[in-house]
Parts: structure tokens; C-alpha cells; sequence
């Protein structure tokens, strides 16, 4: 190797830099090369930021951002940020939130001891910052706040996080009066007041990209005409400014989806569905509403909390995330943890735990495909059999061994999750054409490619999973891409000029046309729509790889895949969801516990 001398500085003299030629670059072009330099900077940042606020898709089945690019939401919930948080925690948190890849933030607009911040309605102060304001000014009978005296000091704090929620690209997911514990609040101010406040928030917030209205939380009371009508109006206030954003509502645990209140269907663009139950049920109960909404998956099991008996581990949080996408929870999913709701003791080690991980490669595998085009896989017209046993009443999600599946309309791929080991059948007309099978592991992000790939589009074919992955457990996705039919080459005629002479005396040109084929390149095309969404920096710490890249692991142990000429029966018709029990009311605590709820009958 030769070494050079050269010092690094020999390229800087007198403060310009220097040609190859040893020549100084005159500082007017200097002047000149910098800001458009800057510029390409600023255009290449801009281009990587999403482009809010965001809107339903022209078929309703996923959202968009500005630029019609359909969007992924993945969202944390940091419910109490305004209560515990200071501005340099803030700062932290938000630009970890950010570079880890999440999109979205449930965030208690109003925040007291219901949801890990201060005091309980009535009580004095309660609902105040972590600066110490309170959100209002004044009070009404019985010690609760006049929801029409906002106080400024309290909001600009507000305001101050809604900023570096959106230097981060981070949207803010707005509860406006949380019905878990500003109940009481509502109903003293009653409809009148409340719409004033929703019209307070619409005014304020509707020029803020980063904006998604999510009303409820825990909406126990819903069916009470009285305590709906309150929060109708504050719904009703922020529309009356504010038709820029997504809205939705959480409704009541055990399991709900927005639509179940009817009151509420014209006055919301997103379905959000809200379960301890196995999640693919109650996201297919919304998926199949007549109104037509994207299907936002809002709150399942938190990673390490235990409020129905099933505790949040890495095994449950990734049953809940594969199976509401694959049953058409297309706008995306709120992950939520002990951790960071109340932000507990400690919060700062536990940003990047395995579940935040394995949420990044999730985020990462559906937007390296056209998710946005799949549809949940109903009937069993792709999945034949092998696919378990569905149920909609079991809370302990890590016992269902139901796997879900989903396609495009056009044939061009599919998706399968699998919580256990199974040989799945899979009908291969489904497909455009070959189609080549990888089993991606989700909690590792690598991919492995099923031997025999491609596999003819005709009969069906079984996909036995590989035993556990990386983690020891036995869930898997299986990709399936088929390739673009290759068009048939035509041959394109083309006239070729040829003198002829005459005999007379003055020579006569005469044009005689030569057919010579022209064969049409032969189009090729990728097994692999193109990624969605524009989306913040790298979605996890560690290295990604994008479902249209090759397998990046060798199986120690071959994937079983055997075809079968004839067709397997389908086995059972679309699930039909069992009603669902009424909940009983939770008493009022600091730490969000569900009670025990009783099987569905």
C-alpha cells in the first residue's frame, strides 16, 4: 500500500479550499456552491419527514399522508408525558421515540390520577402540569374545572410538546378529556361547556400537522345517554374547527370498536378498536362495518403489564401486532408499556426493550410490501386448513394457536402468521403468478426462503413452519410474492426505403416497403410491490432487512414444503363473533388494572 505525506490540511489554504490543480477556488464561486449545498441538505431532510397531517384512503381502507402515500401508523402511549415529563425528559423521550421509528403518540390531554398524573377530579389542583399549572382557571360546584377558562401557561406546555413531537416526526394522538377519570368533570359542565372546550382545542390545534383527535379512553359509561352527549359535544366542538385530522374514539374494555356507538359514526373518519381478547376478532368485527373506515388498532395487553391475567411479553405483544394487520387493522398500531404510559422509576432503560425492537422489525416488514393492498383472508379461500382454532373469548392471548392470513387483490403477494407450529395449506391460484415463499422471523428480522421456491400458481401447497425462532418460540410470517407475468413479445413492422430505376430516361425513384420484425423487450418486473409510507429515520437500533432483499439466513433444518395435486376442502366459513358480555365498571386507581373478566359466552 502506498503511504502518502500529504497532510489533511494541504487541501486548505488561507481558509479556501484547494483545486486538484493546486489552484485556490475563487471565493465568489465558493459563495455560490455553499447555499445550493445547503439547500440538497435541507430538500434530502425534508424528503425523509412525512408529510401530515394524514386522511383516510380513497377506498377507506388505510390512511395517506399528504402526498397520497399510504402510511403505517405505529404508535407508543406516553398517556401522562404532560403530568410527569420536564422539558429535557420530554426532549429525550420524544427524539428516542423518534429515531426508534414509532410515528405516533397517545398523549391525555387532560391527565390526572386515572392515568398516572395528579390528584383525582374534584380534588384541588388535580390535572396539573409537571410545571405545576393547571389546565383551567376556574372552578364550578363540587371543585371541578370550568372546561371554558383555559389556563395559557398550561397549553403553551402543551403546545411546547406538539413542536418537538413534529421535529421528530412524531404525531400527537390527543385524548381531549379522558372518560376514565374526568368523568364527573364533563357531566358538571355539561354539553354547552363542553363544546366550547372542543372548540378551545379545534381553534388552537387545527393548523398543527401532527395531530390525530382520539376522544374516550376507557369509555365505560358510552351507553348512558348523558355521559355520551358530553363528549359528543367536545367532538362536535373540535370539528366545528378542525376537519384536518383523523378522529376516532375508544370505546369500553373487554373489547369494542368505535362504530359500536352509532352516535359516533358520522362524526369520525378511523375505526378504533380496543381488545383483551384475541385481537384479529374484534379487528375483523370493524373491518366488516358497512361504513367503511380505516381500522386503527388502538389498545391491546401493555408490554409488562398483567391487567387481564396475561402478562405483556414479547410472545403476546407480536400474536396482537401479526394478527390485527392480517385481519385489516391497515392504519396501523398503538403498542403501549408500563413503562412509559406513567413513566415509572427506570423509564429510561426500558426505550429500546425487545418488544420496542420486534415493533421496529414489524413497521419494517409490512412497509417493504404493499401492505396497504391486502385483504384479510375471511373464508379461508387462500388459507385452506392448518390454521387452528379461532376464538373470540379467550384473554390469554399466548394460548390461541389461530393463524391469520391476508392478500392482494391483484394476486401479487400474501401474508401469513402462525402464533404455533403448523403445516398450513395454501391454495396457489390466488396467485399471478410463480411465487416464491420466505418465512421471515419476527424477532430477529432475518428471512428464510422455502426450498423449491418459485412454486407453480396451480393447486395448493403445504408450508410447514421451521420449529422455534430466534427467541424459542414457535410463531412465524410466511411471505408469499409471486412474479409479473412476462407480456408475450410482439413483432413491430418496420418500412424500409428501397430505389428501384426505370427504364426511361429520367430515373424514377419508387418506394418499396421491407417488413423487418422488431421484437419488443421482454418486461421484467419485481416480485415485490413497492414500500409505503414515508417514514422517520431507521424504525430500530439494529440493522433492517427489507422483505424484497434475499434470504439473509440459511435454515439448519430444510422447511417441509410438499404439493399436493388435488384441493384441500376449506374447513370452516367466515368466523362469526359471539356477543359480547357487558363490562362491569372499574373503580377509580393509579394503575389502570382491569378486572377479571369472565369468558365470552
Amino acid at each position: 500500500m502506498e503511504i502518502s505525506d500529504k497532510s489533511h490540511l494541504d487541501d486548505f489554504s488561507d481558509g479556501l479550499l484547494v483545486k486538484p490543480d493546486r489552484r485556490k477556488w475563487d471565493w465568489l464561486i465558493l459563495r455560490a456552491v455553499f447555499p445550493l449545498l445547503t439547500s440538497l441538505v435541507l430538500v434530502a431532510q425534508a424528503a425523509a419527514t412525512p408529510a401530515y397531517p394524514l386522511r383516510p384512503s380513497a377506498n377507506g381502507r388505510y390512511v395517506v399522508d399528504s402526498n397520497n402515500v399510504p402510511f403505517l401508523i405505529i404508535g407508543d402511549a406516553p398517556h401522562s408525558i404532560l403530568a410527569n415529563l420536564n422539558n429535557s425528559d420530554a426532549v429525550t423521550y420524544l427524539t428516542d421515540r423518534g429515531q426508534r421509528g414509532f410515528n405516533a403518540l397517545w398523549i391525555e390531554l387532560l391527565c390526572d390520577g386515572a392515568v398516572f398524573g395528579y390528584g383525582n377530579e374534584g380534588e384541588a389542583n388535580y390535572g396539573r402540569d409537571v410545571n405545576g399549572n393547571n389546565p383551567f382557571t376556574a372552578t364550578l360546584a363540587g371543585g371541578y374545572y370550568d372546561l371554558t377558562t383555559p389556563n395559557e401557561a398550561y397549553w403553551s406546555h402543551v403546545d411546547y410538546i406538539v413542536q418537538q413531537a413534529a421535529a421528530n416526526g412524531l404525531q400527537c394522538l390527543f385524548t381531549p378529556l379522558d372518560q376514565d377519570g374526568w368523568t364527573q368533570t364533563s357531566l358538571v359542565n355539561g354539553t354547552s361547556r363542553c363544546q366550547q372546550y372542543g372548540q378551545f382545542l379545534g381553534n388552537r390545534y387545527s393548523n398543527y400537522p401532527n395531530i390525530i383527535w382520539n376522544f374516550g379512553n376507557d369509555f365505560q359509561q358510552w351507553r348512558n345517554e348523558q355521559n355520551d352527549a358530553v363528549i359528543l359535544a367536545i367532538a362536535d366542538g373540535v370539528r366545528s374547527a378542525d376537519l384536518n385530522h383523523l378522529i376516532t374514539i375508544e370505546l369500553d374494555y373487554y373489547v369494542s370498536e368505535s362504530q359500536d356507538d352509532p352516535n359516533w359514526i358520522p362524526r369520525i373518519n378511523t375505526n378504533g378498536v380496543y381488545t383483551y381478547y384475541p385481537t384479529y376478532a374484534e379487528t375483523l368485527v370493524a373491518y366488516n362495518k358497512p361504513t367503511i373506515m380505516p381500522v386503527l388498532f388502538l389498545e391491546e395487553n401493555y408490554e409488562d403489564e398483567n391487567n387481564v391475567g396475561e402478562q405483556g411479553t414479547p410472545f403476546v405483544l407480536r400474536h396482537q401486532e401479526y394478527w390485527s394487520l392480517t385481519a385489516g387493522a391497515l392504519a396501523g398500531h398503538m403498542y403501549g408499556s408500563y413503562w412509559t404510559d406513567r413513566f415509572a422509576g427506570g423509564w429510561q432503560s426500558h426505550l429500546n426493550t425487545q418488544c420496542v425492537t420486534e415493533l421496529g422489525y414489524f413497521k419494517n416488514f409490512f412497509t417493504g410490501i404493499a401492505f396497504h393492498t391486502l385483504v384479510p383472508d375471511q373464508n379461508h379461500t387462500l388459507l385452506t386448513a392448518g390454521y387452528g382454532t379461532y376464538n373470540d373469548n379467550n384473554v390469554h392471548i399466548s394460548q390461541n394457536d389461530y393463524a391469520t392470513a391476508a392478500k392482494s387483490s391483484d394476486g401479487s403477494l400474501a401474508v401469513i402468521y402462525t402464533p404455533v407450529a403448523h403445516t398450513m395449506t395454501v391454495a396457489m391460484g390466488n396467485f399471478r403468478g410463480p411465487v416464491t415463499a420466505r418465512w421471515f422471523d419476527p424477532t430477529n428480522n432475518t428471512f428464510q426462503t422455502v426450498a423449491g421456491s418459485p412454486f407453480p400458481n396451480t393447486g395448493n401447497h403445504n408450508f410447514t413452519t421451521l420449529g422455534n425462532n430466534s427467541a424459542g418460540d414457535p410463531d412465524w410470517v410466511l411471505l408469499l410474492e409471486a412474479a409479473t407475468p412476462t407480456p408475450t413479445p410482439t413483432a413491430t413492422p418496420t418500412a424500409t426505403a428501397t430505389a428501384t430505376a426505370t427504364s426511361t430516361a429520367t430515373p424514377t425513384a419508387t418506394a418499396t416497403g421491407t417488413a423487418t420484425p422488431t421484437v419488443t423487450p421482454t418486461a421484467t418486473a419485481t416480485a415485490t410491490a413497492t414500500a409505503t409510507g414515508t417514514v422517520p429515520p431507521s424504525p430500530t437500533p439494529t440493522a433492517t432487512t427489507s422483505p424484497t432483499a434475499t434470504a439473509t439466513t440459511t435454515p439448519t433444518s430444510s422447511p417441509t414444503a410438499t404439493s399436493t395435486p388435488t384441493t384441500t376442502p376449506t374447513a370452516t366459513a367466515t368466523p362469526k363473533t359471539t356477543p359480547r358480555p357487558t363490562p362491569t365498571p372499574r373503580s377509580r386507581a393509579t394503575a389502570r388494572p382491569r378486572p377479571s373478566p369472565a369468558p365470552r359466552p
